[in-house]
């Protein structure tokens, strides 16, 4: 059916149902079958004109969009598909007395055939134009994903210090892709901050640790205290090498939630493509506000689909 309603189309339901029926009282029942509220049905069916003749079936149509015009608009859309199914699936357009016009509601019946076609046809442009833009954008992501994949894997190699670095670089690409507004890092008086990103209307600092050794509890309190003396700032810190078992045992739980963990698996799972960053943020995050855990699962396949 049309998804937008014309003058033209307005004219050719006009013309095509009042030339449909020879009977007046016909097409009374067209209307109401239609959707056309009884009362403005039995006011226009009434009607007659400034020297007391009734209505001819077209100016009653006339009429009958005028009081349609008037009223909501779905309703005014909703009988006009009506009659345009009526027209469109009517089969045996026979004249049902000499003066009987059928021949023109079976033009009209074919023009809409082809206006409704022509708008099929370009919302199929349209929705193919979206389907591709949207697969060119999901294989722009899987691509650059790709390489970042590669420098990740080349930073395996890398010493600790130098590893450090680069996953300063490489964080904030992630982030790009990903469609996540990043912060990169930045200094400020006594605090060297790695960066930060927003997601979902909150503000994340980012602390970064790609060391031999695993995130200790000092560490931690460290981070706290950054995050702590932010407004309404909320952490994440990502250790690649993970973090004592002191750490994990001694996470708070409650009140007073600020930072996730994640760890070096959460964040190849995201590199190559087991699930994007959006959905590890959902994952963590609902961990975070009903289970008040810090550190999640790296398996988060009951979360797939989450809201980006």
């Amino acid at each position: 059916m049309f998804d937008v309603f014309t003058e033209e189309i307005e004219v050719l339901i006009k013309d095509g149902v009042a030339n449909l029926y020879w009977y007046r009282s016909d097409l009374y029942k067209a209307w109401l079958r239609s959707g056309v509220p009884q009362e403005v049905a039995n006011m226009i069916y009434n009607s007659r004109d400034s020297e007391g003749r009734k209505l001819t079936k077209r100016k009653q149509m006339d009429r009958l969009y005028n009081e349609l015009r008037e009223g909501d608009f779905n309703r005014r859309l909703e009988v006009s598909r009506n009659f345009v199914r009526l027209l469109i699936e009517h089969r045996n357009f026979t004249p049902q007395d000499e003066k009987h016009r059928i021949e023109k509601a079976e033009h009209c019946a074919l023009k809409l055939k082809a206006v409704i076609k022509e708008q099929e046809e370009q919302k199929e442009y349209r929705d193919s134009i979206r389907r591709r833009a949207f697969k060119a954008s999901k294989e722009t992501y899987q691509s650059q994903l790709l390489h970042l994949r590669d420098d990740f894997q080349c930073y395996t190699e890398l010493e600790p210090q130098k590893r450090g670095y680069a996953l300063e670089k490489l964080f904030p690409g992630l982030m790009r892709i990903s469609g996540i507004p990043v912060q990169d890092s930045f200094r400020i008086v006594g605090e060297q901050i790695d960066g930060g990103i927003k997601y979902d209307g909150h503000y994340y600092l980012i602390e970064l640790k790609w060391a031999e050794k695993k995130t200790g509890p000092k560490d931690i309190g460290s981070f706290y205290y950054k995050v702590d003396g932010k407004l309404d700032a909320r952490g994440i810190m990502i250790s690649m090498n993970g973090f004592t078992d002191g750490v994990l045992k001694g996470l708070p739980h409650g009140k007073g939630l600020k930072i996730m963990l994640l760890d070096g698996i959460h964040l190849s799972n995201v590199f190559f493509g087991m699930y994007t960053f959006q959905e590890l943020l959902e994952h963590c995050i609902s961990h975070a506000a009903y289970k008040s855990e810090l550190y999640s699962p790296h398996s988060i396949t009951s979360n797939k689909g989450a809201r980006a």
